[in-house]
């Protein structure tokens, strides 16, 4: 039969018996990180992708984060660095010749005034009103919170701290995605997806150090392979978010792929065991080590590869396509999709931090 008919046998044995869960975990593992015999390869893009602008960016540290909103305005995260007083929010304008900063006035939080103190923004995302969340991991003994803020002043407009329900010693969320009144965070920390009900205030943690939220391949940025200070491969597992416009399918990764696929009624429905919602966790994709991704109105993916310095993208046809090679990209950031009008059917614009520049990259 050989090894690939015993193992399916054995799948299929597991199934049969007492304990599915075990079964669809067997799957899982077995399956592991490996690309699908029947993925396509990443192809030229028949109309690639142009950078049409770099920004010099402010400050002595990389960027982290673009997010790019309909008014034509991004608001740019930057990683915290080292002796550098530039403020970790900033809002390029819509003509893009300005850079100011946003300093969150907490003058009029619930939870009460803390001018700032121990503010520790780490990822940032756009809600389907248009409206602008992040979450502050919190320093100094703060409790992590979702926090939305008017993307012009600063301003605090509504907080919520995270439940305890949501967090373990080890936690970090990366990013998130909100739909409503639902929060969905990558806990890289803990490996796992957190799911917030922000109307009653319960989180609940899925799919905790399953093969699913870890990484399995060493980080490979610029071909070359990361080491850790112990001399081994680096990786890192479940880190990257995405969400469809309807919020209903949310794809999942970690930097090293590859992308998972689900839908959000897994999470949502009480009455889903764990093994169902294992066994609708769809493998989506293999990738190379990527930086962060975004998705556009249709459902289409687009990636940094900072493996190989590249745009790429991933359509519901399931088509792979490199939009865009550029040795900046070997430095990017969490990118940020926004369609350029509402009157033109044009595929719109990618944003892009790549160290110290901001990318404007026009989709055709």
């Amino acid at each position: 039969m050989g090894l690939q008919g015993d193992m399916v046998a054995f799948l299929l044995f597991l199934r049969r018996s007492a304990c599915p869960a075990l079964a669809v975990f067997a799957l899982a593992a077995s399956s592991g990180p490996a690309q699908a015999a029947h993925e396509r390869p990443w192809l030229a893009d028949t109309s690639p992708a142009e950078i049409a602008q770099t920004i010099p960016l402010p400050g002595k540290a990389d960027w982290h984060q673009a997010l790019p909103l309909s008014d034509g305005s991004v608001i740019l995260l930057r990683d915290p660095g080292d002796n550098d007083n530039t403020p970790l929010l900033a809002r390029l304008a819509p003509d893009t010749t300005e850079i100011t900063p946003l300093l969150p006035d907490w003058s009029d939080v619930t939870s009460g005034t803390r001018a700032g103190e121990g503010f520790a923004p780490t990822v940032l995302a756009r809600d389907e009103t248009g409206g602008v969340w992040l979450i502050d991991q919190g320093s100094k003994g703060l409790t992590p919170r979702l926090i939305r803020i008017d993307p012009t002043t600063g301003k605090i407009l509504a907080e919520q701290v995270l439940p305890p329900e949501s967090l373990t010693k080890t936690t970090r969320f990366t990013m998130f995605a909100i739909h409503g009144q639902m929060a969905y965070l990558a806990d890289e920390g803990s490996a796992s997806l957190t799911m917030l009900d922000m109307a009653r205030h319960q989180a609940t943690r899925f799919f905790a150090g399953y093969p699913t939220s870890r990484g399995h391949l060493p980080l490979t940025i610029d071909h070359h392979i990361v080491m850790g200070p112990d001399g081994h491969p680096v990786t890192r597992d479940m880190a990257y978010l995405a969400l469809e416009t309807n919020g209903k399918w949310l794809y999942e990764l970690a930097p090293t792929g590859p992308i998972y696929r689900l839908s959000t009624d897994l999470l949502t429905d009480p009455s889903v065991t764990a093994a169902e919602q294992m066994e609708g966790v769809t493998q989506w994709r293999g990738t190379p080590t990527v930086s962060g991704m975004t998705l556009d109105d249709k459902a289409t993916l687009y990636l940094t590869d900072i493996e190989n310095g590249r745009l790429l993208s991933f359509d519901t046809a399931r088509l792979p396509h490199i939009l865009l090679v550029s040795p900046r990209l070997v430095q990017a950031g969490i990118p940020g999709w926004v369609k350029t009008s509402a009157q033109n059917d044009t595929a719109g614009t990618i944003w892009v931090p790549a160290g110290h520049v901001l990318l404007r990259i026009v989709l055709h």
